[in-house]
């Protein structure tokens, strides 16, 4: 999408119209397409979660530690 000083910046819109933005260092877009798909996946188990409140922070432990293994994964 954009470069920063020495780093790529990929952004991915939902349907609903929710963003996320990744700097990276130059993956192919293979890797970083693949990285949003399961991110999405992960942020839609989080909405469809009966405890999870629209529209607020996700403060869920488990999602951070999940996303943290994608990115181990993926970079």
């Amino acid at each position: 999408m954009d470069k920063f000083n020495d780093m790529n910046v990929s952004a991915y819109v939902t349907g609903g119209y929710i963003k996320f933005l990744l700097l990276h260092d130059g993956k192919s877009e293979d890797t970083v397409r693949n990285f949003f798909t399961d991110l999405h996946e992960l942020y839609v188990k989080i909405q469809m979660n009966p405890f999870y409140e629209p529209s607020t922070r996700i403060t869920h432990p488990g999602f951070d530690v999940r996303v943290r293994n994608l990115v181990k994964r993926y970079f």
